[in-house]
């Protein structure tokens, strides 16, 4: 299974060195923010998903030291004592105390592969325990940095509903003092408090939001110290201003990802399984020795002799017929063989189809992002003549208002789609198995 890893690896690798592809650093959410740096460094010993997985390979090795038990000597002991009680025809009655001791010693000289057979399937199980934690970090760092990147989103969200709650405060006045002069209507001014409810309800809601999704990133990470999930002056500059200028190349040949090796191994398992099924019905050898005491009765009378015994020499067995039973497994480990090597074939059809959803996702939030820095400069340049025109009593406050939660609304729908596209990024990457060692600097 590693070979077939490093053989994908170091071809994915070429394939994407010849397309010009790499994810530059600061495309990553660590870049900006020391907090989630912190996360990721103690993924390892905090995440409850990990450890679980760390139990998978415990199992798995314990299961290799059973297969391979098999192929070794068994070396046994017994002892046992007896109370022998006789009473012959025309004897007087007789009893006696008698002790026997055996130790006998066993190992496997030809099973026709199907003990290494039993030890390799234990071997292929550490080797896909391994990659599955080697995979499984990598799976769960994208979905804590993702979970992440929302929480910074939705912080960001409730701060600007905070605000746009204060201003609706301030509306509500505005308009209650406007009315004393009949300068508005009481419609206007019930408008106003339906805003201002909304903006209460909004709050609640994203508190709500907040506190669900910091639990589920507690229970992904296992980190529950407090998090500010403050914005960063670097990330912001990054969200208005950086240039998501690389390629994403659709790869046409066999890609892999974690359920496709999982089904090479079970291939590769039933082919063992098919070993074993075949060894059923053929002869096998063993070696054997033994030792152990008896007592025979001497001809004359009831004394007894006593008898040492050495026993080494090789055992063969046969088992001629099982009701079909080897000829069943071995149909049902073929059949689930060909249902693997299936189910490979659709896996990776999907999986080809899904880098090119997700490629076309990223080439969509490419342009989303940049359409949304425009939609920022006319959302900016309409508040400022708003500010005017308010001055000038040209436009109502209600016009005003909605000019700043336009402003609001694209900047925030600018970051998060910025979010969006460092998670759809980090997913492009374990799709294509691209592996990278980045450093960090410290977060602007």
């Amino acid at each position: 299974m590693k070979k077939t890893y490093l053989f994908f690896y170091l071809t994915t690798f070429t394939c994407l060195n010849l397309f010009g592809f790499e994810i530059p650093n600061k495309e990553r959410p660590e870049f900006f923010f020391k907090e989630l740096v912190e996360v990721l460094e103690k993924l390892n010993d905090r995440s409850p998903v990990l450890k679980s997985k760390e139990f998978d390979l415990d199992i798995a090795q314990a299961n290799q030291v059973i297969a391979k038990s098999e192929q070794g000597f068994k070396l046994g002991f017994k002892v046992s004592g007896q109370s022998i009680h006789e009473d012959r025809p025309s004897e007087d009655f007789y009893h006696r105390y008698r002790t026997f001791n055996q130790a006998y010693l066993t190992k496997p000289i030809f099973h026709w592969g199907a003990l290494k057979a039993r030890e390799q399937i234990a071997k292929l199980n550490i080797s896909w325990a391994e990659d599955s934690c080697s995979v499984q970090k990598r799976i769960l760092t994208g979905e804590v940095r993702g979970i992440f990147l929302k929480l910074v989103a939705l912080k960001y969200r409730s701060q600007m509903a905070i605000e746009q709650l204060r201003i609706a405060t301030q509306y509500v006045d505005t308009i209650e003092k406007r009315l004393e002069l009949k300068l508005s209507t009481p419609l206007a001014l019930e408008e106003a408090r339906v805003e201002q409810l909304n903006r209460e309800i909004s709050i609640a809601e994203l508190r709500t939001s907040l506190e669900r999704n910091k639990a589920y990133f507690v229970s992904l990470s296992g980190y529950d110290k407090p998090l500010s999930l403050d914005i960063t002056k670097g990330f912001w500059e990054f969200s208005k201003s950086h240039n998501f200028n690389q390629e994403f190349p659709i790869l046409v040949g066999s890609l892999s990802n974690i359920e496709i090796e999982k089904l090479h191994t079970q291939v590769q398992i039933e082919d063992e399984h098919i070993k074993i099924a075949e060894a059923e019905l053929k002869p096998k050898i063993n070696l054997t020795g033994a030792y152990f005491q008896d007592q025979v009765d001497l001809a004359e009378g009831r004394s007894s002799l006593d008898r040492n015994n050495f026993l080494v020499g090789l055992e063969a067995s046969w088992s001629i017929w099982d009701s079909h039973k080897s000829a069943g497994q071995k149909k049902a480990a073929l059949a689930r063989k060909l249902k693997f090597e299936n189910a490979i074939e659709n896996q990776n059809r999907e999986l080809r189809d899904k880098v090119r959803s997700v490629v076309s996702e990223l080439k969509s939030l490419k342009e989303r992002i940049i359409l949304g820095r425009k939609l920022i400069l006319v959302a900016e340049n309409r508040l400022e003549k708003s500010k005017i025109e308010l001055q000038m009593d040209r436009i109502s406050p209600a016009d005003h208002f909605s000019a700043r939660v336009a402003l609001d609304r694209s900047q925030l729908e600018n970051l998060e789609a910025v979010c969006q596209f460092m998670v759809l990024l980090d997913q492009y990457e374990q799709i294509v198995m691209f592996k990278t060692f980045i450093n960090y600097p410290n977060p602007k």
